[in-house]
């Protein structure tokens, strides 16, 4: 795995975007300032304002990586000849996976938004929210077709699907909250907890 220097001059921008999603994550997006980022970094605030112009488009940013490695694991899925259940648990599966995985994007994800939408902001950003707003929307949907499928065959149940996949996801999304990842963690150990994750989450939805 390349370093710190090594990131910045493979890719700058990713670099920044890991960096800054770090500290957003450890220190709260208010609490975070350029010059946290460039310190995360070892490199200039200068740097990091080459790249990006401000703590705001750093967030669109990686709102929208964040967004982009989610559907880039569900759509194969939803695309498959698998059964609803089956087709929904392992979407879930990819899900919470992935939200472990780029754990840094996802809780800037879920923290900064609500700040974001709290402040000033300026109408070109305003459509950039609306806009990042309609994919998480879009996400939703994707599992709530197949919650749907499922229960006009009678593998799934919800009385009020697009009432019932919201706790669904409230649990799956939990897992940016608690989950720590330790020293020497192996994949078998990462893959029992998200396998104990979908099987909470899915416990309401299964027939």
């Amino acid at each position: 795995m390349a370093d710190q220097s090594e990131a910045l001059a493979i890719d700058p921008r990713d670099a920044i975007l890991d960096a800054a999603a770090q500290c957003f994550m450890n220190r709260g997006f208010n609490a975070t300032s350029i010059d946290d980022i460039a310190r995360q970094l070892s490199a200039t605030k200068g740097m990091v304002y080459h790249y990006f112009s401000s703590k705001a488009e750093l967030f669109f940013d990686i709102h929208h990586r964040a967004m982009d490695a989610l559907f880039e694991e569900l759509e194969p899925v939803l695309a498959s000849d698998l059964a609803p259940p089956a087709r929904f648990t392992e979407m879930a599966r990819r899900y919470v996976r992935t939200l472990i995985r780029t754990q840094p994007y996802q809780r800037t994800v879920s923290e900064a938004v609500h700040m974001l939408l709290r402040s000033s902001t300026t109408d070109e950003q305003r459509v950039r929210l609306e806009q990042l707003q309609a994919r998480r929307d879009r996400c939703e949907k994707l599992f709530l077709a197949v919650l749907e499928e499922g229960i006009a065959e009678g593998s799934m149940r919800a009385g009020r699907p697009r009432m019932s996949i919201k706790p669904v996801f409230g649990a799956m999304n939990s897992v940016i909250q608690w989950y720590h990842p330790r020293d020497g963690e192996t994949e078998q150990q990462v893959s029992a907890v998200v396998d104990e994750v979908v099987q909470i989450a899915l416990r309401g939805v299964m027939a």
